[in-house]
């Protein structure tokens, strides 16, 4: 299936720009791999403040869903670190 029958969904749940550039971004390139908020942010141009709102609203729409996982932060301390992933890819069904 292409990646285009994943987006349609998107383009009609009424989210922000930048929550649809998100999502595209975890549809095309996440390939169902959990994804961290800045990789997220970085990639669609936004600043990790930027990106945390549409996520949110991702997530809250049922198009994302996300965890937290303390990791070895860039400091080299461990910090907690948000990831998201799609929720059809997680579940392994079609858009």
């Amino acid at each position: 299936m292409s990646s285009h029958a994943h987006i349609t969904p998107a383009l009609g749940e009424g989210i922000s720009d930048r929550a649809f550039r998100l999502y595209c971004f975890l549809v095309l390139k996440g390939g169902g791999r959990w994804v961290t908020v800045q990789d997220a942010a970085d990639a669609c141009a936004l600043t990790n403040h930027q990106a945390r709102k549409p996520l949110s609203d991702l997530r809250k729409a049922r198009m994302a869903e996300s965890r937290r996982v303390y990791e070895m932060g860039s400091h080299g301390r461990k910090t907690w670190h948000t990831h998201f992933r799609t929720m059809d890819q997680a579940n392994g069904v079609a858009a």
